[in-house]
């Protein structure tokens, strides 16, 4: 799932940010999976995403959708994308995706140190990793490493840099909160992976490197 790979940050800071996708095999055995999807929604919402969209349908809960919208607008072909902001939380979804068995793909981004117990803990052996390599090249044409943290979040390039600028000057003049903000940021990625709880943290971060 590499438009969820480039998430920037260090290791701490890159912490309680989970990205989880759902999909059939499109071709191979994507015939009559609705049902199973749903049933993933399900699982998701009982456990509760701090995100999570529909390109199916109309966006993420942050910009409308709602959760009875997914549930009716899901299809065989369809994917359930969201993320986590706790360990415990995205360790408790791969369990009880492991036990329900609805013949369905699993990714997760995050931590490889991380994942890759929560995934053994639940009974699955990874079968491969993908490892973003950052970026190369003329590396000083590009954002702040602030924007930088915050547009990676959306893989599909949804958020700009210039809204990510906009509002963290907002948060720094005391214009809008941190929550505020964070929904500003999240309300275009329809995908539903940007992590609010880490925007306000970026968002809070870019304000006191300012004030020093």
């Amino acid at each position: 799932m590499t438009h969820s790979l480039h998430r920037r940050g260090t290791a701490e800071e890159l912490r309680n940010d989970y990205v989880l996708l759902v999909t059939p095999a499109i071709g191979f055995n994507h015939e009559g999976k609705a049902d199973a999807l749903r049933k993933v929604l399900d699982i998701v919402f009982e456990v509760g995403p701090n995100n999570i969209g529909s390109m199916e349908s109309t966006g993420s809960i942050y910009s409308g959708t709602t959760r009875e919208t997914m549930l009716a607008s899901m299809h065989d072909k369809g994917r359930v994308r969201c993320t986590f902001d706790s360990r415990e939380k995205m360790a408790g979804v791969i369990k009880r995706l492991g036990a329900a068995d609805l013949g369905l793909s699993i990714t997760v981004s995050g931590l490889i140190d991380e994942v890759i117990p929560m995934a053994r803990g639940a009974g699955f052996e990874p079968h491969s990793i993908n490892y973003s390599l950052g970026i190369h090249g003329k590396t000083g044409c590009l954002p702040s490493e602030p924007v930088l943290q915050v547009t990676s979040m959306c893989g599909h390039g949804l958020v700009a840099s210039n809204l990510a600028k906009a509002m963290i000057k907002e948060v720094k003049a005391g214009r809008k909160s941190l929550d505020e903000a964070a929904l500003k940021l999240a309300q275009p990625c329809f995908c539903g992976i940007l992590n609010l709880e880490r925007a306000k943290q970026i968002l809070l971060a870019a304000g006191e490197a300012d004030a020093r």
